[in-house]
């Protein structure tokens, strides 16, 4: 997997629109990121609505490291956000985040989810934090999983992942069109993710195409 500096991809818009999200007043993902022209869904202002904090602008007081991953349905059917803080003494603390369309149906309500939170062991921590550093999806200050695609290759409707980290090296981001590309490398970290975060419905709604 060759995660190169983020060049800049094309990505369809969803078929469906769900209700519109409060603007990103918030500024939840910094201009190196919005500059870069990698794929982020809609995910700010969702995050923004839900009270979630940017992390780019540095570890939050009484943390040592903050994960956060967000998936976004290629069709606006849904998001769903899981943030990890790392405290010093190893141990965690999750919030899950998200809403959607009750049913696969855009005339039915859109629900957003209550917040879900919980404790995290330390060894929770400590192996989410290695499979992190295995996949290497942290590796830049902005990254892609989809630097080495073939010339012309069109993304349509897939559910997009963000990953965000900061810690005292700073903060870094990629993203990766989840629903379409499952990269070998940084799947087990992803997996690890939904099962913490117990959002396995995002496997069931992975959806879209890829053409080129």
């Amino acid at each position: 997997m060759d995660l190169r500096r983020a060049a800049a991809l094309a990505l369809a818009a969803a078929c469906w629109a769900a209700p519109a999200a409060a603007e990103d007043n918030c500024q939840m993902l910094p201009p190196s990121v919005r500059e870069a022209g990698v794929n982020s869904g809609y995910s700010a202002s969702r995050m923004c609505e839900a009270g979630l904090k940017p992390l780019w602008q540095g570890v939050p007081d009484g943390a040592a490291q903050v994960l956060r991953f967000t998936f976004s349905s290629g069709h606006a059917l849904f998001w769903r956000s899981v943030t990890i803080i790392q405290l010093p003494d190893g141990s965690g603390r999750m919030e899950v985040v998200g809403g959607g369309f009750e049913r696969r149906d855009v005339r039915s309500p859109w629900v957003d989810l209550r917040p879900v939170r919980r404790r995290l062991k330390a060894d929770d921590i400590a192996a989410l934090t290695a499979l992190a550093e295995q996949s290497s999806a942290f590796d830049h200050e902005v990254g892609t999983w989809h630097a080495d695609d073939p010339p012309g290759t069109l993304y349509l409707h897939c559910q997009t992942l963000e990953l965000e980290r900061v810690d005292a090296a700073g903060y870094r981001f990629s993203s990766v069109n989840i629903g379409c590309k499952r990269p070998a490398q940084l799947m087990p970290l992803v997996d690890e993710v939904i099962r913490l975060g117990g959002i396995a419905m995002v496997r069931g709604n992975w959806a879209g195409y890829s053409s080129r």
